[in-house]
């Protein structure tokens, strides 16, 4: 061993074999295509549902609180408390409340996470709330065993006071109406298996046939009302930017008016 070789750690010099090892792999390869390849560089940490990450409804922030609400599980216990917004927007790196509150409500409308219960103080004062994280989308008899509210809250935010909860919640119940016009029983017990396989086969280029709780219909119609709601989003910033750049040329005009004016008034001296 060089005197080089000497000073580099133990697990370097296994990451060195394992990335030459690596390219001799692909280099060697048949494959023609593409040839990116990643490593994971770092101890093994938590795991995640693939289904999570892979889910069609699901934004960003939504997929990051479901994880930080696992996180919390993990840590503490499978009966855990449930995390403060104060943590969630901390661990998060989410410091509006509001998209909290959001995330919250699309993930039990998509039946991530189910409302089991109340809690109440002797007095009858309401103590907090009894949830279940799921690592897969719940079936609907499932959900509605344990949350008796749930259609109840599926069919109030409808009328939620955020546009994208509006849509999950009409997503959900167009899934239900679809199944049921199609003559299935929605309530039937379904091996989770076969759950599992209509949410990863894919046909075409159009995704899978559906995704749990959503049909292919209904997710392609809440893909469509999102970026109906960006655009329209983005067309209110345009006006917005518009009328405050008119304003601004506006009150720039009349300053230098006002000073032209200023500046050429005659002085008479008697």
């Amino acid at each position: 061993m060089d005197e080089q070789t000497g000073v580099i750690r133990p697990e370097t010099l296994a990451l060195d074999k394992l990335i030459k090892a690596t390219i001799a792999r692909v280099e060697a390869s048949h494959d023609g295509g593409a040839a990116d390849t990643v490593l994971f560089l770092g101890n093994r940490h938590q795991s995640f549902p693939t289904a999570v990450i892979r889910d069609p409804v699901l934004e960003p922030v939504d997929k990051l609180v479901w994880m930080v609400i696992m996180l919390a599980v993990r840590e503490t216990g499978a009966n855990a408390a449930f995390p403060s917004y104060e943590t969630i927007s901390r661990l998060a790196n989410v410091s509006s409340r509001s998209t909290i509150a959001r995330a919250i409500a699309i993930l039990r409308a998509s039946r991530w996470l189910t409302l089991c219960g109340r809690l109440r103080k002797a007095s009858g004062r309401f103590r907090g709330n009894v949830y279940a994280l799921h690592d897969e989308p719940l079936p609907l008899a499932d959900v509605i065993h344990l949350d008796g509210d749930y259609m109840d809250f599926l069919n109030k935010a409808v009328s939620h006071g955020h546009a994208r909860v509006r849509t999950v919640a009409k997503g959900v119940l167009a899934s239900i109406d679809e199944d049921v016009r199609g003559g299935c029983d929605v309530c039937a017990l379904e091996h989770p298996i076969e759950r599992r396989l209509q949410s990863a086969v894919g046909t075409g280029n159009e995704g899978p046939r559906r995704f749990f709780s959503f049909t292919r219909a209904a997710i392609q119609q809440i893909r469509q009302d999102s970026m109906g709601n960006i655009q329209a989003r983005d067309h209110r910033d345009q006006n917005s930017n518009s009328v405050e750049t008119r304003v601004q040329k506006s009150n720039a005009h009349k300053s230098n008016s006002g000073c032209s004016s200023s500046n050429n008034k005659k002085t008479t001296t008697t």
